[in-house]
């Protein structure tokens, strides 16, 4: 199935920088996101926002879901539900990082909400890739020049273990008060990471 592209009201570079756009993406835009989609001519299939950072006029044609200021969920929280519903797995939610910190720490929170429901949710920027793993196991490839993090994204996470690293781990328990998980880097072609139990946020950093 294709991609669900999600671009984010916080951007500091280029979106097409970040991620190919391929013709099959299902894009939608998070309120100001729009702004950074439009002046590089990305025409989303959805605008979703209370329309606090875009005050401008959104192009006839794409479908936009006003919501109110007042509310529960964030404008990138509601896109990636509205993704969800359409039967989308996959999404990478550009841009989202940096700014605020109240408002990095809800989009990695947005991860974890698509991680809960067996959606690979890729956060990211132009010196990150974030993403989130439950019970399972990923391969991540070695990008030269970054540094390869896993925390705990909740109390604990058991049976942790980290292959074709530096520094390798086997059956370890992490918890959210030790980042024991920083800076490591991938030596073989690609990294086995695996979970057994809780929530696992991995991050590739640009150093």
């Amino acid at each position: 199935m294709s991609r669900c592209i999600i671009i984010a009201a916080h951007n500091e570079v280029a979106v097409k920088s970040i991620v190919n756009i391929r013709a099959d993406d299902f894009i939608i835009c998070a309120d100001g996101g729009y702004a950074f989609a439009a002046a590089e001519g990305i025409v989303p299939n959805l605008v979703i926002g209370d329309f606090d950072s875009f005050h401008g006029v959104v192009e006839s044609g794409i479908e936009v879901e006003r919501v109110a200021a007042e509310k529960d969920d964030t404008d990138t929280l509601l896109c990636l539900k509205r993704g969800i519903e359409r039967g989308f797995e996959e999404f990478i939610i550009v841009g989202g990082i940096g700014g605020r910190l109240d408002h990095t720490l809800a989009n990695l929170q947005t991860v974890a909400y698509g991680c809960e429901r067996g959606c690979f949710v890729l956060l990211a920027d132009k010196g990150n890739l974030v993403t989130m793993i439950g019970a399972d196991t990923v391969k991540l490839p070695k990008v030269d020049g970054y540094k390869l993090s896993v925390f705990a994204f909740g109390d604990v996470c058991e049976g942790v273990c980290e292959s074709g690293v530096k520094y390798p781990l086997t059956n370890a328990t992490i918890t959210n008060t030790f980042p024991i998980g920083v800076s490591n880097e991938i030596e073989a072609e690609n990294a086995v990471i695996s979970c057994k139990k809780g929530k696992l946020l991995l991050v590739m950093s640009k150093e």
